[in-house]
């Protein structure tokens, strides 16, 4: 009987720490996403906390969860409705240019460098991709790919913008290869950013929480940002389909 004794500690022994480890999410995953984030933020001054409100209350309005909303409306003290609206300087450019010569003329004005794509030519390529991803998905690659051989050329400060949009652009296209290669030539291919971009092209945000939790940053709102920045993402495409394995699974 002695066996069933000690069989009987371990299990009242070990019951408890075993309830006592939290679910990794027990709610919506935005208000999970959301509440990791803020348990960083905590570390920042209030006043540095309170500039990330906007950032806050995007990703829960992006959400749709009215109580995700209310949640953060109360926290900050601040209507969501009155968020500021950005206009899409990549598409203002990109737009007549696809209209009147269509993707080689945009390819080649941005190859060149040339007027209007001497400044700014990876915001337009990025919103053209994005465009054309939801038409004519062999047009998007096109851009992608293009964006990737631009890298060769492209100044010291450049590089890491083009190398971001062309991250981007792959993510929003579900595209694990291209993104892997554009994040690998960007200036800070480890932020969370990137990770959650990773995390919407295999399936799972949450798999995140800890390592946002984790973040120790007193003096900076950036990776607070990047990581709402990175969320928004699945917010607003969803996850992406799981890929085909080579065997067909």
């Amino acid at each position: 009987m002695k066996w069933l004794a000690t069989l009987t500690s371990i299990l009242l022994l070990g019951t408890p720490q075993v309830l006592a480890e939290p679910p990794a999410c027990d709610q919506s995953e935005a208000s999970c996403v959301l509440d990791a984030a803020w348990t960083a933020a905590l570390l920042l001054p209030e006043e540095k906390r309170l500039r990330l409100s906007s950032a806050f209350l995007e990703v829960a309005q992006i959400s749709g969860d009215d109580d995700v909303v209310r949640k953060w409306e109360d926290r900050f003290d601040r209507s969501a409705k009155d968020l500021p609206e950005y206009a899409d300087y990549g598409w203002q450019v990109a737009e007549p240019i696809l209209a009147a010569g269509g993707l080689d003329s945009l390819l080649s004005l941005a190859e060149s460098r040339a007027d209007p794509l001497n400044f700014g030519r990876a915001d337009v390529l990025l919103a053209a991709g994005k465009r054309l991803h939801l038409s004519d998905e062999a047009a998007a690659l096109k851009v992608n790919q293009a964006m990737l051989n631009m890298l060769a050329n492209a100044s010291d400060f450049e590089k890491p913008n083009l190398a971001h949009a062309a991250a981007e652009l792959a993510m929003a296209r579900c595209d694990a290869d291209l993104f892997q290669q554009a994040r690998r030539s960007t200036d800070a291919p480890d932020n969370m950013r990137y990770a959650f971009w990773q995390a919407r092209i295999r399936g799972d945000a949450l798999s995140l929480l800890s390592a946002v939790r984790a973040i120790d940053n007193e003096d900076d709102t950036r990776d607070i940002r990047r990581v709402l920045d990175g969320y928004r993402a699945v917010l607003e495409n969803g996850y992406c389909a799981p890929q085909k394995t080579a065997i067909g699974g």
